[in-house]
């Protein structure tokens, strides 16, 4: 069975990382698992103890240089981490392992859901869901995309639509690195941040709208992960980091299905150009080369 490599940044939940169990647990290659984290975590010994049981790879970033070269947006967290740093230096841990491609996924999923033009159909049979993972590479590969992903159950309200094609990637996020390095920014959303970044900037991307979505899980409510980071800022700064960067599109608002709570939403008509130089393909990062690799690094020195 081919296999892509799998990085799931984590944080303080070394005997909870459900990716990992899900995957391993299934038939996955453990060398293909990469746990990632960085060394000013407390609790590295037993993320240690834990991924050796699994037989799976762990990383270990510095912070400090995460934390030069990223831009937080809004006002940094008081331990200055984010998941978005986390998942900038995998691209250093990549290209260390000379892979070109590689999937991220946050470290606490379930499992997968088969939804049909996001009606729900039951869960997802695993080899079902390495197919899918391919089928995406490949897609990638053949129309030079830097980013892509599936959807998760979150963006699905069980009602029938054809569409096939949904504006946003997070979750479950593959990356063709010729394409893309290190894409990330935010405190808080910086998946959100990296497509609507990406999309400002007129490259294509998005998730699949119909067939295996990601079975999610609420972050903001979950034991351990950047919980505390929600709980200390109670999502505003969630909802602020991209209406900060795109005034002129993106707004906060309460949100009925959300709970009420404060949440961002996209005016995409004015997000994305109109107007595109020459004749292009719509699909290819690279139509021009001087327009990859696409990147948010901060560059401070």
């Amino acid at each position: 069975m081919t296999m892509i490599d799998i990085f799931i940044p984590s944080y303080h939940r070394p005997s909870n990382v459900k990716t990992a169990k899900y995957f391993i647990k299934n038939g996955y290659n453990p060398n293909k698992i990469h746990v990632v984290l960085d060394d000013a975590a407390d609790d590295i010994e037993e993320y240690k103890t834990e991924m050796d049981k699994l037989k799976c790879k762990i990383h270990i970033f510095n912070m400090q240089s995460s934390i030069d070269n990223y831009d937080y947006v809004h006002k940094a967290y008081e331990h200055r981490r984010s998941t978005g740093q986390c998942i900038n230096m995998i691209y250093d841990i990549a290209k260390s392992l000379n892979l070109n491609f590689f999937l991220v996924m946050d470290d606490d999923t379930n499992g997968f859901e088969k939804r049909p033009f996001q009606v729900y159909d039951g869960l997802a049979d695993f080899s079902d869901v390495v197919n899918t993972f391919l089928a995406v590479k490949d897609l990638m590969i053949k129309h030079h995309i830097g980013s892509f992903a599936l959807s998760q159950t979150g963006d699905m309200f069980a009602r029938f639509n054809t569409k096939v094609l949904r504006k946003k990637t997070m979750n479950t996020s593959f990356y063709n690195m010729p394409y893309i390095n290190k894409g990330r920014k935010g405190v808080l959303d910086n998946d959100t941040s990296e497509f609507v970044n990406i999309m400002n900037e007129g490259y294509f991307t998005g998730s699949l709208a119909s067939g295996i979505v990601l079975k999610q899980t609420a972050s903001a409510k979950a034991k351990g992960g950047l919980t505390d980071v929600y709980n200390q800022t109670k999502l505003l700064s969630k909802s602020l980091v991209t209406p900060i960067q795109f005034p002129s599109c993106i707004i906060a608002e309460k949100q009925t299905r959300n709970g009420g709570r404060l949440h961002h939403k996209i005016n995409y008509r004015y997000l994305s150009p109109c107007l595109i130089k020459g004749k292009r393909n719509n699909l290819k990062w690279d139509a021009y080369p001087e327009d990859v690799p696409f990147t948010n690094i901060a560059n401070r020195k």
